[in-house]
């Protein structure tokens, strides 16, 4: 059988035995109300039967899955894109009679009642699709795309329930699906009339089946887990609270900040990004790491017109190792860029404060100056690169461009498929209670842990192409130069708890310009146990006794500079 044939009249429901207990659903009113459909109950021996015969490709990433509902929602996909039909939830009840929807060469869905779609929107999705009850003709081709999305997040199977297998996944392959009339998309009415707490779904009907009422679901929700808060975690937190008031050290007034921004070039529509675009690419310099000669030779490899290229690097303090290798580089490859330099700041005291702020107040003075000694009118984009960095795709520009924001983050990962490796891009998902939000706060800086119940990183969402993030990492970022114009900075102090390029994006998202990551992009950044020896500056030279190009001991050396400099060493 194939789509073309349409749906069939084949209704399907699962549980874990047979034994359905009373009060979850009505498996009996599908076969009340649709006496000529075939009633196929699925146990979870009926399933793993199922995959081992018709899935196997899929069977280790459904044994792999440690919570019911997860093995439940992939084999819901894969038993409609094999035999079609339609598929129910056994905390449902069905009210009426299935025949309009029999030979429909296409997938029908309803969405979400409106209440229920906050985990969508927070994500960038408009609307959250329902995944409790859906029909569809066998073979039809848009469940490979949602079963190519639950493998995509086969890393992160422990973690959210609705992001890894439920209906954030079917949602966006939804928003993503190439062949959108192949999908009929109903309001929730059709199969969700109420919401989770009991009330009328409410909305406007719409989509081709939206008029009718053929099912409800019962919300039972035997999944998801129901906690509570104890009352000495709320007195902790308040102590927290008044310690980091009191201890927390200097931070910014956000009033003030945004006060201080260019609202009217922010709220510009941006140019339309083409190859005509001055792109500034800037490099924060911390210490001599030792890949930082393939990280340099790396930047050869830009794609972008190199006499719209503008290449600075950002380096504190005076002459020492790093020097040595930036300025042969710029002497070497500097006349292939439009302008090529160094940018030395001066070292900013921060008082007493140290360890992961400090460094951090450190990296944002750096970014802060470097933009103030080389951004002009000229430029369109700022592209920053951080040293880490050690591969990314030749076309990074051009689809960092195509994301469509005015601030856009790659995912950086130290292999490709795995964990993110800048924790720096983040959306929070959801308000943290004053424990969880306090419980993490050290120097000043919200911190908290890796896994935490309130942020998302890539890896948490790479089901999505795109994604509004609150945090933005350093790893690479492309920025909007009316951004930077407009006054958007990179906070040396905290910034609503924090601080550089976290408190960067925050700072950006409050002024209303929402950065954008991308989880499917992704760029390599070194892990520290993987770093080589330190870089031999020959090699930049290609050969191996090669003359040093001497540099001007002024801050920058331009395009043309570099090449009277090369031809005169010649």
């Amino acid at each position: 059988m194939t789509s073309a044939c349409g749906i069939p009249r084949i209704i399907h429901q699962t549980w874990k035995t047979r034994k359905v207990p009373e009060d979850m659903g009505d498996p009996q009113s599908w076969i009340a109300h649709n006496p000529g459909w075939e009633y196929r109950f699925w146990t979870d021996d009926d399933l793993l039967a199922f995959f081992k015969q018709e899935r196997p490709d899929l069977l280790d990433l459904y044994l792999s899955y440690a919570r019911p509902v997860q093995r439940a929602d992939l084999a819901r996909y894969c038993i409609l894109q094999r035999f079609g039909g339609l598929y129910a939830d056994v905390d449902t009840r069905c009210l009426a009679s299935l025949e309009p929807l029999a030979g429909d060469p296409r997938v029908i869905l309803c969405e979400e009642p409106a209440r229920h779609w906050q985990p969508a929107l927070v994500r960038g999705l408009d609307r959250l699709w329902f995944n409790g009850t859906m029909a569809s003709p066998p073979g039809h081709p848009f469940w490979d795309m949602v079963t190519d999305l639950c493998r995509r997040m086969a890393e992160r199977r422990h973690g959210d329930v609705l992001e890894t297998t439920g209906p954030l996944v079917l949602t966006a392959a939804v928003r993503d699906y190439a062949d959108p009339d192949g999908l009929a998309l109903n309001a929730c009415g059709l199969f969700a009339d109420i919401d989770v707490h009991g009330k009328p779904s409410g909305g406007a009907r719409h989509g081709p089946y939206g008029h009718l009422t053929l099912s409800t679901h019962l919300w039972k929700g035997s999944w998801y887990p129901r906690s509570r808060q104890h009352w000495w975690p709320r007195k902790v937190a308040r102590l927290r609270q008044l310690g980091d008031r009191l201890f927390g050290g200097p931070r910014l007034d956000p009033e003030r900040m945004l006060a201080g921004l260019d609202r009217a070039r922010l709220q510009r529509a941006p140019q339309k990004a083409s190859d005509d675009d001055h792109l500034l690419v800037l490099v924060p310099m911390g210490k001599a790491e030792p890949q930082l000669l393939r990280f340099c030779e790396g930047l050869l490899a830009l794609g972008h017109p190199r006499e719209r290229l503008h290449l600075w690097f950002g380096q504190v303090g005076g002459r020492d190792e790093i020097s040595d290798v930036l300025e042969t580089f710029i002497a070497r490859h500097g006349s292939r860029f439009a302008s090529a330099g160094i940018v030395r700041t001066g070292r900013r005291s921060y008082g007493p404060v140290r360890g992961r702020r400090g460094a951090l107040a450190r990296l944002a003075a750096t970014r802060n100056a470097l933009l103030a000694q080389t951004l002009t009118d000229r430029h369109d984009r700022v592209l920053w690169i951080g040293t880490g960095v050690t591969d990314y795709p030749p076309d990074i520009v051009a689809r960092l461009r195509a994301a469509g924001g005015r601030i856009a983050v790659p995912h950086a990962v130290h292999d490709h498929g795995g964990p993110s490796a800048d924790a720096g891009s983040f959306l929070t998902i959801a308000e943290p209670t004053r424990a969880d939000f306090y419980g993490h706060v050290r120097q000043g800086l919200l911190q908290p842990p890796r896994r935490g119940t309130f942020r998302r990183h890539l890896d948490d969402l790479r089901y999505l192409d795109t994604v509004p993030l609150h945090g933005v990492g350093g790893a690479m970022l492309m920025v909007d130069a009316d951004c930077h114009r407009a006054g958007l900075l990179f906070p040396e102090r905290p910034y609503r708890h924090l601080i550089d390029t976290e408190g960067f994006g925050l700072l950006a998202r409050d002024a209303g310009v929402i950065p954008l990551g991308l989880p499917q992009l992704e760029i390599r950044v070194a892990a520290p146990d993987r770093l080589h020896a330190p870089a031999d500056a020959t090699r930049l030279h290609g050969h191996g006794g090669g003359a040093e190009h001497p540099v001007s001991a002024a801050v920058g050396i331009s395009a043309a500079a570099a090449a009277r400099s090369e031809n005169a060493a010649i």
